[in-house]
């Protein structure tokens, strides 16, 4: 059975609680965590939509505060992708009587963001996106093995996406626009 890679997770705000027992098994059984214990549908819902209206709410400011053009351009990317899957879980979510979060929790992140300015944002901001983005492919990778078919095809269809904003920010974060130090 083919299974997708999973990109570990450092750091920031979008998590998925998985123990090093799980990746010690992982590591021996050659599956990954998730695929050996997926989350539940309802942490999925409510995880995923409280990290995408966080991803948008970051995604908002750093439209207004960004200083180099191919940091905004991520942030509008990022904001509108976000959104429209925002949209699409909150529908299921309904269907399946489930709960969303519309409204992201206080966040460090969010908090330190809005302290930096220029050149210092941008590199805070496109390491935030790297380090969420990881977590958010985690998340979304455990819950494609669910077994309800629309969470699992909701997910599965969302991972292309979520690991081209992750390759965007990587980008971003390794190679820094040009006239920034």
């Amino acid at each position: 059975m083919h299974r997708s890679s999973l990109i570990i997770a450092t750091a920031l705000f979008i998590s998925v609680p998985v123990s090093s027992e799980l990746w010690a098994q992982a590591a021996t059984s050659g599956e990954s965590p998730s695929a050996q214990s997926p989350v539940s549908d309802q942490e999925f819902f409510t995880k995923a939509s409280s990290d995408g209206a966080g991803e948008v709410q970051m995604g908002q400011l750093a439209m207004q505060k960004a200083s180099s053009p191919q940091t905004k351009a991520l942030a509008q990317q990022l904001v509108k992708d976000h959104t429209a899957a925002n949209k699409q879980l909150a529908a299921l979510a309904s269907r399946k009587h489930a709960n969303v979060v519309l409204q992201p929790p206080p966040s460090d992140v969010m908090d330190k963001l809005q302290s930096l300015s220029g050149s210092d944002f941008d590199k805070a901001y496109a390491s935030a996106m790297v380090g969420g983005h990881q977590k958010a492919i985690t998340l979304f990778d455990a819950a494609s093995h669910s077994s309800d078919p629309d969470v699992k095809a909701f997910a599965s269809a969302t991972l292309p996406t979520l690991k081209h904003h992750l390759e965007m920010a990587e980008a971003l974060s390794t190679h820094p626009p040009m006239g920034t130090p």
